[in-house]
């Protein structure tokens, strides 16, 4: 925005000029009818007197007669008198103009009323000129700053000189809110589209293994030689198709996690069956592995006393995703080892296995999305590096914490911190 456009104060001070105008010339007007007729009231007393003095200094007994007559309200001699005053050049229907001292009187004063009313018409057309000129200035800046925010550009908003009122001081300070909400939906919106580009690419990248080993696995046993052969390859491509299935299950939790597409309703539950329903939902890949699951609760009860108020499906699965990972990367006959503690706000759940662990450096970034560790037995073990992401974002939209440390001989621990109510 290259022009600045400044409100100025020039109408509302010319509003107040004329009205200070008006009021002086009504001033003006009311000083000066007093002391017209404050002259002539002086000047007719001394009239009266001097007709009264030459009168009376010559017929002393027409005094009565005198006061008589200016006592009179009914005016019995008026005809009388103005016949008389006719022959001296006064009539009875004489206009004021005729008058010397009224003329004179008069003439000045619409002398000086033509002056004042030529001044408040000047300044009352220079008012509205001015104030019209600011008005068209004030819609042009208005009309630019809704132009940047149509252009997505709010540049202008961090540069105090075009920040100028426009109209007035609120509805200066409205557009600037609206352009810095604008700003911050443009800014959302772009990253989302970043973002949204990245998760495409993610996922055509993890899509892409379990696709491509689908496809060789039906083109072999296409070209199988014999029946158990074809079998063999058809069981592989049963595999695969489960390790898609499940891949493309935890796709969509991402994608509808990250795009607020699930919606958490919480609920009261109690953390034993949390647990009950996550161990549920491994418990086939433990039977194979022999595995020992042990729940180790200092407070007693196996958690069953304890309430929670989260939501229960998104939860389980946080949980269960723990326990696939733990089960994943640990060996045959090993244990696996849950333990409770109850602490004042928050309830903290250990889950500790025997298996590969996790190097000191990848801490933090095996809860990143598709994040896989760097050891031969993660290489070699199908996965798509999203359950911990997963644990990670359903536990923290509900206000919980998953971190993960080494256990004290080997394997990992896995802790979570849930809330209580």
């Amino acid at each position: 925005m290259k022009t600045t456009l400044k409100t100025s104060g020039f109408a509302w001070k010319s509003y107040v000029l004329i009205s200070i105008i008006s009021v002086l010339f009504i001033f003006t007007c009311g000083f000066w009818g007093f002391s017209v007729l404050d002259a002539q009231y002086t000047l007719d007393q001394k009239q009266y007197g001097n007709i009264a003095g030459a009168i009376l200094s010559k017929y002393p007994d027409a005094e009565q007669i005198l006061l008589s007559a200016m006592q009179d309200t009914d005016y019995h001699h008026l005809e009388k008198g103005f016949s008389i005053l006719e022959k001296y050049g006064y009539r009875e229907n004489m206009l004021m103009t005729d008058v010397p001292y009224y003329h004179s009187a008069l003439m000045s004063f619409f002398s000086l009323l033509s002056i004042i009313l030529a001044v408040d018409l000047l300044l009352t057309a220079l008012c509205f000129f001015f104030f019209y000129k600011t008005h068209r200035a004030q819609e042009w800046r208005l009309h630019e700053m809704l132009e940047c925010y149509l252009a997505d550009n709010y540049s202008f908003l961090s540069d105090k000189e075009t920040l100028a009122p426009v109209f007035s001081e609120s509805f200066t300070d409205t557009l600037i809110k609206l352009g810095h909400r604008l700003m911050a939906k443009t800014q959302a919106l772009a990253k989302e589209r970043d973002h949204t580009k990245t998760l495409v690419t993610d996922i055509s990248h993890q899509l892409k293994t379990p696709v491509s080993a689908l496809k060789n696995c039906f083109a072999m046993c296409m070209d199988a030689d014999s029946d158990a052969e074809r079998d063999d390859f058809l069981e592989r491509c049963a595999g695969q198709l489960a390790h898609l299935e499940n891949l493309v299950t935890e796709l969509v939790n991402i994608s509808r996690l990250e795009t607020d597409m699930i919606t958490l309703h919480p609920e009261h539950v109690f953390l034993s069956d949390l647990l009950t329903e996550a161990v549920n939902t491994v418990y086939e890949k433990i039977l194979p592995k022999n595995m020992t699951i042990e729940l180790l609760d200092p407070g007693g009860k196996n958690g069953s006393g304890v309430s929670l108020f989260l939501d229960r499906r998104w939860t389980t699965e946080a949980i269960a995703n723990l326990l696939d990972n733990a089960v994943k990367y640990s060996p045959a006959d090993s244990t696996l080892t849950l333990r409770l503690h109850r602490f004042y706000s928050y309830i903290s759940l250990e889950v500790e296995d025997e298996g590969i662990g996790v190097p000191k450096e990848e801490t933090n970034r095996i809860f990143k999305r598709f994040y896989r560790g760097n050891h031969p037995t993660v290489k070699q073990t199908e996965g798509s590096g999203v359950g911990l992401y997963l644990a990670r974002r359903i536990l923290e939209e509900q206000g919980g914490t998953i971190s993960v440390k080494p256990a004290a001989e080997k394997g990992s621990v896995f802790t979570v911190h849930l809330p209580l109510p």
